[in-house]
């Protein structure tokens, strides 16, 4: 049967002053029928983003800021994301696991050459209340969903970039959004190096940027874009290619399931190498509360750092984020 691929993408941590930015992106396929409302359709009987509880009838996926907050903390987020991992994949019962499974190898080597993140491999997945029999039940009712409308997730990726990276990046364009837009597009051609035929993108609109044909024809020089339709919800284009493209950037476009998994990705590998770092920071300063990396409170968090690092030999741009 002929095939339509979809393919989602989004970050986390693009605002914060410390820890990383991570983007991601998830790859499935469809038949070729299926409207981007049909697909949508699709989930809504067996996934939801409602809590998760014990016995729930109901896979939790959906926009990462519906599934986790600091006062519910990772439970949600938890289930859901490694339920879908489950999936397409059951060796992942550590972090370190993970993140070599969704992330290039240039990037771990970056990521394990920090020191606040040199704890990460050790920890243990799931970490919330959740042992590994639930997350089974869960990627099975995820399995019997997804097959009902001949629906399968292909793949997860993800770009992890640390503070050093970020700011190198930054200061070579002069802009973070200008690096977000990149990282994005190379996670896109990395993925689309798996479909075959018809393919639909979606990208959450990354700051006020409204105009993307500079970056697609930069990160696809083979291909030739068109503009679509421009408006303030969404910007879409299509290739002139052989093999169809059509690549959308949409606020809050985080609500598709392609992309709203990619956020829910996203979201956990940042909340679990903030955890990292947390620990990491907090041992060296006594009584030092955690921090989400936010820049209100990562002046705070900074203030009581630095002379550590100074005294580790740590130059600000190792650790702290430019913009």
């Amino acid at each position: 049967m002929p095939k339509k691929f979809y393919l989602g993408v989004d970050e986390a941590g693009y605002g914060p002053n410390l820890g990383p930015l991570v983007v991601a992106g998830s790859l499935w396929s469809a038949p070729a029928r299926f409207t981007e409302e049909q697909f949508t359709a699709a989930f809504q009987t067996a996934f939801s983003t409602k809590p998760h509880r014990p016995n729930c009838v109901h896979v939790p996926l959906g926009d990462s800021k519906r599934l986790y907050s600091t006062q519910a903390g990772l439970a949600t987020l938890e289930a859901g994301l490694l339920a879908m991992i489950q999936t397409i994949d059951s060796r992942c019962s550590s972090l370190d696991d993970l993140v070599k499974r969704v992330t290039a190898n240039e990037r771990i080597d970056e990521l394990q050459a920090l020191a606040w993140y040199a704890n990460y491999p050790s920890q243990a997945l799931p970490c919330a209340m959740l042992d590994r029999s639930e997350v089974l039940r869960l990627s099975n009712l995820a399995s019997a969903g997804l097959a009902a409308s001949e629906i399968e997730l292909l793949d997860l990726r993800a770009a992890i970039i640390c503070e050093p990276s970020f700011n190198r990046a930054v200061a070579q364009s002069g802009s973070k959004g200008e690096l977000l837009s990149r990282v994005t597009l190379e996670l896109v051609v990395s993925l689309l190096k798996q479909c075959e035929s018809d393919t639909e993108i979606f990208c959450d609109r990354q700051g006020g940027r409204k105009n993307y044909l500079p970056q697609l024809l930069a990160a696809m020089p083979d291909e030739w874009f068109s503009e679509l339709a421009v408006s303030h919800a969404r910007s879409s284009y299509r290739n002139q290619g052989t093999r169809p493209l059509t690549i959308h950037f949409s606020v809050g476009g985080d609500s598709f399931p392609p992309t709203a998994l990619a956020s829910m990705l996203a979201k956990y590998v940042r909340e679990r190498l903030m955890q990292v770092l947390n620990e990491y920071w907090c041992g060296q300063v006594a009584e030092l509360r955690p921090t989400a990396g936010y820049p209100v409170d990562a002046q705070r968090f900074r203030q009581a750092i630095e002379p550590i690092a100074e005294r580790l030999g740590l130059s600000i741009d190792q650790w702290w984020r430019c913009k």
